[in-house]
């Protein structure tokens, strides 16, 4: 080699830079630091040695302080002693490390979260790793899934109401591990919350309100009887019909596009009493979901809201039940193990029973005759039994029957004229009134993996509408005689399965998938009437024709995911299609919930759902009626579809005590049906229901408030909501938009529920919405022919002229319920009197409005009907 080329080759060898082959991993280095952030060490490596790293700051956080002493300390001794504890992995590549997250082996930990007393599922139960600060919670079977790395030694369970509890895991593979928390007896429940065990802002899902029913026994009860439906109505954006008329109209929607589910069964009328009553005793109720918006992709058939109703599986452990007898009503409830830790079984009774006192008082006085009869009354039957096949199965069967009857049977018999045959008359009148449900469920849990969880159900359900007269009358003289009898019944019918996938592949993600098929089927108008003493038979009736069935089939899959640790969103599709009458319809529904963390424990949180429904609910202009028919989409009427926009803010505090939500919404509503304002739901004979309605388009807009204290001796919350409904029919109101008849303006509910003691409760509801949109003629004419219109005798000779639909709104409607319940615990039983005012202050809430006259004054007036007056009751009940 020449002088000039060694001269050169010494010159690059000492130019280039000696750093990027000056250290190993043996290198001594010396670093002393105090309380700097790791990322301020890779950095000072970096400047004294050279060493340079290389990471995301998405995938790596170095933002851990440390206080750190190392003098000619080894450089791979010191890099474990600063990443290990934060499970970052580092590696050489050239003349950088490279830092990635370590791939530590996981595991999977799963089970059952149950109560210790009675072996009850706890839906909702909170299962946390302290290691990955990362959990899950339980299902609506009370399973749980957590993926978590393999060395983890501990689970935190709790649950409100219960004694938190430690979980010790050994270090073995993926574990089942059932657990049973401790009840405690000196916390109560909550009555309402967005989800026990959870903070509001840490829940993707909004507009969603879980009841627990277990305290609805403090609320002020409606002549003594809980209810489930009525406790729905005092929350934001929930509002009912008139007083006594029931109903559920959420945001803005109709009573029909409310999906009312019993263990995964639809229900098609919640009421009973003609709504003063829920359709299910109270005491058999587990838990109740209401989605007021931002529905999950598991949930379809309905554009307004889900009421997702969970029935009481039956104690495991031991028997025990309750009975009340109130003034109206008397129920029930029995639950305990058929084989101990194996099966169990929970039934349920009830009855009213205000006839057994009113046709006594008839029967004294004769009022229907000699052999007359007078019922009016309600009962309804609960069933379930729940069988744990092995530690992966288990099967559910439920049942549940429930009738309204009317009966009026008069009758007269002029015996003391006998001498005079020819006046001798024989005559009855039976007038019957009825409505029911009737459903049946069966379902299978199975544990496929230690990350699935399926659940297969097949239900039956069924609601009927029935009407029916008798009038016999004989003359003795003539042998003239009549037996004409008549019945009109409506019945809605479906048959369903479906099978549900609950997957848990790592605690950043919730994977929900699965189908489901009904089969719907319709009579919504089967009419008779006869003359069974003459020829004609029938004299009248509708039949076949009317009777319509519709295939349904839905898809979905959602995934409730965290995008980052302050970012979480609920990804959703349900798909479905429909067949009836040889038309197809389909849908896809795309479902989105975002959430983002603030600062000091607010959230941010947004929603957008689409909704489609298959059927329809044909009512008068009226409050919700058992006599409104249910009806398909047909070739004319297209299936209703709904689209929500919602956002909002939220927070609970730090010690769970407060809880404060704000929301707004928006909904558009389309191919909603409206009666032509000429004609009622009971069509002719000759006339399809679909050519005797007017599809059109609704809006609703408004905002919901939510402040609630939910620990301490004092509970309650508060609750307002300012809201628009609007409806557009073409062939209504010249093609205008108007009112919706429950366009509530304003809506105030305050609850208070107030402890006195062990043995003493006090309770207080107040009720405030602005009146009820309805129709009023603005100008009326006398005929051109006959006398005025005042003077009576004259039949109807006025025309009243009217210009746009509701055009007027009712007075407010408000209302004060109070209550107080005295119990006193026994060594095996419990016994407690409530005291329960409805319409405390006798508050005259309107039914109806009707427009009454003055013939001498040659005036008009509107007056209204009102039929719930101040109600006391008195209920007696046992626990044991």
């Amino acid at each position: 080699m020449s002088l000039a080329l060694k001269l050169l080759t010494g010159i690059l060898i000492f130019s280039f830079p000696f750093q990027v082959f000056g250290w190993d991993w043996q290198t001594r280095v010396t670093v002393v630091v105090k309380d700097q952030p790791l990322e301020a060490v890779c950095g000072l490596l970096e400047k004294e040695y050279g060493i340079h790293f290389s990471y995301s700051r998405e995938l790596v956080n170095l933002s851990r302080k440390v206080t750190l002493t190392a003098h000619q300390q080894r450089l791979k001794k010191l890099l474990d002693e600063l990443f290990s504890p934060d499970d970052i992995r580092f590696t050489r590549v050239g003349d950088q490390i490279i830092l990635s997250p370590a791939q530590r082996s996981s595991r999977t930990i799963s089970g059952y979260i149950k109560d210790a007393v009675s072996g009850e599922s706890l839906i909702g139960a909170t299962v946390y790793s302290p290691v990955l600060k990362q959990g899950t919670t339980a299902n609506q079977y009370g399973f749980y899934s957590l993926t978590t790395v393999k060395d983890t030694n501990s689970l935190l369970i709790s649950y409100i109401g219960y004694k938190p509890y430690l979980q010790k895991v050994t270090a073995k593979g993926n574990q089942m591990i059932n657990v049973h928390l401790q009840p405690l007896g000196s916390l109560k429940e909550v009555v309402i919350s967005a989800k026990e065990g959870s903070k509001l802002q840490e829940q993707t899902q909004m507009s969603r309100v879980n009841l627990s029913t277990s305290d609805l026994q403090a609320m002020p009860r409606l002549l003594g009887e809980v209810d489930v439906m009525r406790a729905l109505q005092s929350l934001p954006g929930v509002s009912g019909g008139p007083d006594g008329a029931g109903g559920l109209y959420v945001r803005g929607g109709g009573p029909d596009q409310n999906l009312v589910l019993i263990d995964g069964t639809p229900v098609f009328n919640f009421s009973h009493f003609f709504g003063v009553y829920s359709m299910l005793n109270a005491n058999v109720v587990k838990t109740t979901d209401l989605y007021k918006g931002a529905f999950p992709a598991r949930f379809g058939g309905r554009i307004s809201s889900v009421v997702d109703i969970a029935m009481k599986e039956g104690d495991m452990k031991a028997f025990h039940g309750d009975a009340s007898l109130g003034f109206i009503a008397a129920k029930f409830n029995i639950e305990g193990p058929i084989v101990k830790d194996k099966t169990s079984f929970m039934f349920s009774a009830r009855r009213s029973y205000p006839d057994l006192l009113i046709n006594a008082a008839l029967q004294a006085e004769k009022t229907l005759g000699d052999d007359g009869d007078f019922k009016a009354f309600f009962f309804d039957v609960n069933a379930k039994v729940n069988h744990i096949f092995s530690p992966k199965d288990r099967l559910f069967l439920s049942f549940y029957k429930g009738e309204d009857n009317l009966l009026l049977k008069q009758t007269t018999d002029d015996t003391s004229r006998i001498i005079n045959s020819s006046k001798y008359i024989g005559e009855s009148l039976r007038f019957r009134l009825g409505w029911g449900n009737t459903i049946g469920a069966i379902r299978w849990n199975h544990i496929y993996s230690p990350k699935l969880f399926s659940n297969v159900t097949l239900n039956y359900s069924q609601y009927e509408f029935f009407t029916e007269i008798e009038h016999k009358y004989k003359l003795a003289a003539s042998g003239e005689k009549s037996d004409v009898y008549g019945r009109y019944n409506s019945v809605m019918e479906n048959n369903g399965g479906r099978i549900d996938f609950d997957y848990r592949p790592d605690p950043r993600h919730s994977v929900r998938f699965g189908a489901i098929t009904t089969v719907h089927k319709f009579k919504p108008g089967y009419s008779t009437f006869e003359d069974r003493d003459s020829h004609v038979i029938p004299l009248d009736t509708i039949d076949a024709s009317m009777k319509v069935t519709g295939y349904e089939l839905s898809l979905y899959a959602e995934d409730d995911w965290q995008i980052r640790p302050d970012f979480f969103a609920n990804i959703g599709m349900h798909a479905s299609a429909f067949l009836v009458e040889g038309r197809f319809y389909y849908s896809l529904q795309p479902r989105l919930g975002l959430r983002y963390l603030l600062p000091r424990n607010w959230a941010v949180k947004a929603a957008f759902t689409h909704m489609t429904q298959y059927i329809h609910l044909l009512s008068g202009d009226g409050a919700t009626l058992p006599t409104d028919i249910w009806v398909p989409s047909t070739q004319h009427v297209a299936p209703m579809f709904s689209r929500q926009l919602a956002a909002g803010i939220a927070k609970t505090t730090a010690n769970l005590k407060y809880e404060f939500s704000l929301e707004g919404y928006f909904k558009s509503m389309h191919n909603v049906i409206e009666t032509r304002e000429t004609n009622g739901i009971i069509t002719p004979a000759t006339t399809r229901w679909d050519e005797n309605v007017t599809v059109g388009k609704g809006w609703s807009y408004g905002a919901e408030l939510m402040m609630q204290k939910k620990k301490g001796s004092t509970t309650g919350w508060m609750g307002y909501t300012l809201a628009w409904s609007t409806r557009r029919f073409p062939d209504v109101n010249n093609g205008e938009i108007y009112p919706y008849k429950f366009d509530h303006r304003h809506d105030i509910e305050l609850v208070l529920v107030q402890q006195l003691g062990k043995q003493w409760e006090l309770s207080a509801s107040w009720h405030f919405n602005s009146g009820t949109p309805f129709t009023l003629p603005v100008s009326t004419y006398a005929a051109t022919e006959g006398a005025s219109p005042w003077e009576p005798g004259t039949g109807n000779t006025s025309i009243d002229r009217f210009d746009n639909r509701n055009n007027y709104r009712g007075s407010a409607v408000h209302r004060l319920d109070v209550g107080v319940t005295w119990s006193k615990q026994k060594k095996h039983w419990t016994r407690s009197w409530n005291l329960s005012v409805f319409n405390a202050y006798n508050r005259k809430n309107p039914y109806f409005y009707f427009i009454s006259g003055d013939a001498a004054g040659q005036k008009r007036y509107l007056s209204k009907v009102s039929i719930l007056p101040i109600l006391p009751s008195i209920t007696y009940s046992v626990k044991f």
